[in-house]
């Protein structure tokens, strides 16, 4: 046999296609992997001498506000037997905050979304929720965390560490500033963040640009600033933005938001943007827009404006949200 073809030895022709062939096989066996362990049962040993909360089945990802939404599937109690193919919700109750070291017995994929609603109720407990929260850390899977109205803090949050599959956070009415996301930039897929009712760390924004795929931000109620929004003109994935309520907002924040290619959806109520700047993210053709007064406020020739500028948006024909402009769209369905 020829010791060479086309110029080169045949082994290290050889050695290239079996070197291609293990990739591919590793690559179909992490795949197949992955798949098979989404649909397979999960079993998780908790305490028998105590229940920690409830596990919920969920269709899509899980509502932001009140109770947990669902079908009961079990108390967090001895061990658990999670039926396959379902997405569960972990809602902690009381003594889970008395041992939250409990998550460390569990698979890293136990569940794939949490919902803390810790509040303090006296001066020894004011530290638990901050306590509890690093422990989720052991979840690596979880895909959602749901903060709103408890007592975490941008310290807590900072030691969570890097979560590869987490794909929504929101902590509104809550004690996290945003100077944590900083120390979350592991979490590479994340989609959706929200906070809301806070006083935001402008600065810490920065950090914002370093979530490839965020998708959808609302910072509302949160005194945000012009600064704060060049930091969020950097977020290029951005198509959904919800800034309302934030009055130093105004025309100087024009040039910025028109930096965000993806754009489709954007809530300006309570900002101090006039009708001349307000045409000028017509360029940006969005979908859905919130206007900085209610379209009734504006005059009959402003409407024809406004209705000129955004032909894709009806204007004074839907209801306002009951909660607030993100909730309807933090936990749609994420395109991946």
């Amino acid at each position: 046999m020829s010791q060479r073809l086309y110029g080169k030895p045949w082994w290290s022709l050889f050695a290239k296609v079996a070197t291609g062939a293990i990739f591919l096989l590793a690559a179909f066996l992490s795949e197949f992997h992955s798949s098979n362990a989404e649909s397979a049962e999960r079993i998780l040993p908790f305490s028998s001498s105590y229940s920690v909360g409830n596990l919920m089945a969920i269709e899509g990802a899980p509502e932001s506000y009140g109770t947990c939404k669902g079908r009961l599937v079990a108390e967090a109690r001895g061990v658990v037997k999670l039926p396959p193919g379902k997405q569960i919700q972990f809602a902690p109750n009381g003594t889970f905050y008395q041992h939250p070291e409990c998550l460390l017995k569990l698979p890293r994929d136990a569940f794939d979304f949490v919902e803390v609603r810790f509040l303090s109720m006296a001066d020894e407990e004011d530290s638990l929720c901050d306590r509890a929260i690093p422990f989720l850390g052991r979840i690596s899977s979880l895909k959602g965390i749901d903060l709103d109205k408890s007592d975490a803090s941008d310290a807590s949050l900072s030691r969570l560490g890097a979560m590869p599959q987490l794909l929504t956070l929101t902590a509104c009415e809550t004690r996290v500033t945003g100077s944590c996301l900083p120390a979350l930039v592991g979490c590479k897929k994340l989609t959706a963040l929200r906070l809301t009712n806070v006083v935001v760390n402008n600065e810490s924004l920065s950090a914002l640009k370093d979530f490839p795929h965020l998708q959808r931000l609302a910072l509302v109620r949160v005194d945000l600033s012009l600064r704060g929004v060049e930091h969020i003109s950097k977020c290029k994935e951005l198509q959904m933005l919800d800034i309302n309520y934030n009055h130093h907002i105004d025309d100087r924040a024009v040039p910025f938001l028109l930096k965000l290619p993806q754009l489709k959806t954007l809530w300006l109520s309570g900002s101090s943007i006039s009708l001349p700047a307000l045409e000028q993210l017509a360029a940006l053709h969005l979908q859905s827009v919130s206007l900085p007064k209610k379209f009734s406020n504006y005059s009959p020739r402003e409407q024809q404006r406004i209705k000129k500028a955004f032909p894709l948006v009806s204007f004074g024909r839907s209801k306002a949200p009951t909660v607030d402009s993100f909730t309807n769209t933090m936990f749609a369905p994420i395109t991946r």
